[in-house]
């Protein structure tokens, strides 16, 4: 199995985190909400997996191409 990061797909405000640490998610699944310009935007998975860590927590400024969670895929 390997590990991949979840990069920020814009920058912006972490408004909310949806998932835990070992939980199991699929691609598609909303994981984070980033808050730009006072619209909450979903940031969903892009492989089926096991969060294994969060690298970022509520009300973090992020930049395009920070690293918001790894998952472990399966």
């Amino acid at each position: 199995m390997s590990e991949t990061p979840l990069r920020s797909p814009i920058p912006g405000i972490i408004q909310s985190i949806v998932v835990k640490e070992g939980q199991s998610i699929k691609c598609g699944d909303t994981v984070v909400f980033i808050n730009v310009m006072k619209m909450e935007n979903p940031v969903v998975a892009h492989t089926n997996g096991t969060i294994k860590k969060i690298l970022v927590k509520e009300w973090d400024e992020i930049h395009f191409g920070d690293p918001l969670l790894i998952i472990e895929e399966e």
